[in-house]
C-alpha cells in the first residue's frame, strides 16, 4: 500500500482545463521551491525501529484492535521503491496486459501518442510515494527522502494501519475479485486507503493535539520540490486516480459524500463498516462517489454487466482483443465534466467528480483491439440508469469528450444506451466493422 502526505500536497501544477485532452499541459503557475541548502538526515534503521515502538501502540488505541504479530519495518531508497514497483506491478500484470493499457491509454487521450504510460507510471509513484507496506513480506518501508520529521511518523501511521488491517482482513483478497475491472479496482483501492487513512488522520489530529507532532515538521521545502518536479508532465487523469482513493475513500469510510472531506478526516469508520467494506467491497466508482449506493440498503445499486463478443474476427487478419476494462462513472466524468480539476484542487479535496454528464451511470465495458502494424480500435458501450441520463452523457461526449479524446470517432445514442468508438488515425476506416 502506497502513502502519500496529507491532503496529497505534492499535487501541485498541472493545471488542464475546457477540451484540452487528458494528458499533461504546460502548467503557466508552477510554484518554484527552494529547500535548505544542506541535505536532510534521515532516520537510521535503529532511529526508524525506536520510532515504531512508539506509534505501534498508538495505532492499536486509534484502531481499536490488538496486534497478532509485530511487523518489521525498514528503509528504502526511491530506487529500490521504483524497483520493487516494476517487479510487482509486472508480475501482476504481465507485459501484453501493460502494453495493452498503453494502447487504450493513447485512445482515450490519457496519454499522448508514443508516450511510455508504464514508465510515466512509475516515475509517478517514485515522486509521490512516502512509503508502502508490502503485503506479500508483512513489512513496512520508508522511502529515504520522506525519512525525516512529523512526516515520518504520519506516514508509518497511515503504513501500520494498513499492516493492522492486513491481520485482520488479508489486503490481496480484497483486490481478487477486481482484477480486470479498473472500476472496480479503483472502489477497492478506496477502501484500502480510507481505511488506513482513517488511521494517520486521527494519529495526526490527536499527534498535534498531544504533543507528538508539531503541525509545522509535517513538510519541508526538499521534500516539496522533489514531488512537484516528479509530477511534472504526469497526465492529469492518472494523479487524479492515483489520489482520489485516499480522499473520496476517506469520506465514503465514514459514509459522507466528498464535500465532506474534513469533516470526514476528523471521523474513524465504525467496526461493522469497516468489516462490511473488507469483506464486501464497493464494485464500483459510483458507489464511492455516492455512498448511498453502497451503504443504504434501499439505495443499492450495483453496476449492470455488459457483455460484448470478441470482433477481432470480423475486423480481420492482425487484430485481436487485447483489453476488456471498465472504466465506470470516474472515467466518464473525466471525459465529461466541463473543466477537469487542477492538481492543486486535488490536493485540497476539492475535485468533486460528481456531475451532471456523468451521474446516472449503470455499467459499462470497453474493448481495446490492437492489430499487429500498431492500429488500435476502442469499442465502449456504456448503460444508463435513465434515457434523459444516456441523452446528457451523449450531448456532454460531443461538447466535451471528443475534443478531450481526440481519438474519439463517433458517438451512437439508442435509448440508455451509449456506444462509443474510437480508433487511431490509421484505423479510422476500420470503425464500421466493431458495430
Amino acid at each position: 500500500m502506497k502513502t502519500l502526505p496529507p491532503l496529497i500536497a505534492l499535487l501541485f501544477g498541472l493545471a488542464v482545463v475546457g477540451g484540452q485532452p487528458l494528458y499533461a499541459q504546460e502548467d503557466p503557475y508552477v510554484i518554484e521551491m527552494e529547500g535548505d541548502e544542506e541535505e536532510s538526515k534521515g532516520l537510521t534503521q535503529e532511529e526508524l525501529e525506536a520510532m515504531a515502538v512508539k506509534i505501534v501502540p498508538r495505532v492499536a488505541k486509534i484502531r481499536g484492535l490488538e496486534w497478532k504479530h509485530q511487523v518489521p519495518v525498514g528503509i528504502n531508497t526511491p530506487k529500490e521503491f521504483r524497483e520493487f514497483a516494476v517487479k510487482a506491478v509486472r508480475e501482476e500484470m504481465g507485459e501484453a496486459r501493460l502494453k495493452a493499457i498503453s494502447d487504450f491509454a493513447v485512445l482515450l487521450g490519457i496519454i499522448e501518442p508514443g508516450a511510455d504510460y508504464e514508465q510515466t507510471m512509475y516515475d509517478m509513484l517514485e515522486a509521490g510515494v512516502g512509503g508502502y507496506f508490502d503485503p506479500v513480506t508483512d513489512k513496512f518501508f520508508m522511502i529515504s527522502t520522506f525519512n525525516s520529521g512529523g512526516m515520518a511518523e504520519f506516514i508509518m501511521a497511515h503504513e501500520l494501519g494498513h499492516a493492522l488491517d492486513h491481520q485482520y482482513h488479508d489486503l490481496n483478497d480484497i483486490f481478487k475479485g477486481a482484477k480486470g475491472n479498473s472500476d472496480r479496482e479503483f472502489a477497492a483501492r478506496c477502501v484500502v486507503e480510507g481505511s488506513a487513512s482513517a488511521v494517520g488522520n486521527a494519529y495526526l489530529f490527536q499527534g498535534i493535539q498531544e504533543g507528538w507532532l508539531e503541525a509545522g515538521d509535517l513538510m519541508d521545502a526538499d521534500m516539496m520540490s522533489a514531488m512537484i518536479e516528479g509530477m511534472d508532465g504526469v497526465p492529469i487523469f492518472m494523479i487524479v486516480n492515483l489520489s482520489l482513493p485516499y480522499l473520496d475513500g476517506t469520506t465514503f469510510m465514514v459514509r459522507k459524500d466528498s464535500s465532506n472531506l474534513m469533516m470526514a478526516m476528523m471521523m474513524e469508520p465504525t467496526d461493522e463498516d469497516l468489516l462490511r467494506a473488507f469483506t464486501s467491497p464497493p464494485t464500483s466508482s459510483e458507489q464511492i462517489f455516492h455512498p448511498e449506493k453502497y451503504w443504504d440498503k434501499e439505495k443499492f445499486d450495483a453496476p449492470i454487466a455488459i457483455k460484448m463478443e470478441d470482433r477481432s474476427a470480423a475486423l480481420g487478419d492482425g487484430w485481436n482483443l487485447v483489453l476488456t476494462d471498465t472504466l465506470g462513472e470516474f472515467g466518464c466524468a473525466m471525459l465529461t465534466m466541463k473543466r477537469l480539476p487542477t492538481a492543486m484542487e486535488v490536493s485540497m479535496g476539492q475535485a468533486k467528480m460528481v456531475h451532471e454528464s456523468s451521474a446516472g451511470w449503470g455499467g459499462d465495458t470497453s474493448q481495446t483491439y490492437v492489430h499487429t502494424d500498431g492500429r488500435a480500435l476502442m469499442h465502449w458501450e456504456t448503460q444508463w440508469d435513465s434515457e434523459k441520463d444516456a441523452e446528457e452523457f451523449a450531448v456532454a461526449l460531443r461538447k466535451t469528450g471528443m475534443k478531450r479524446a481526440p481519438m474519439m470517432r463517433m458517438i451512437q445514442l439508442a435509448g440508455t444506451r451509449v456506444t462509443v468508438y474510437f480508433a487511431t488515425p490509421d484505423a479510422q476506416d476500420m470503425v464500421g466493422k466493431l458495430k
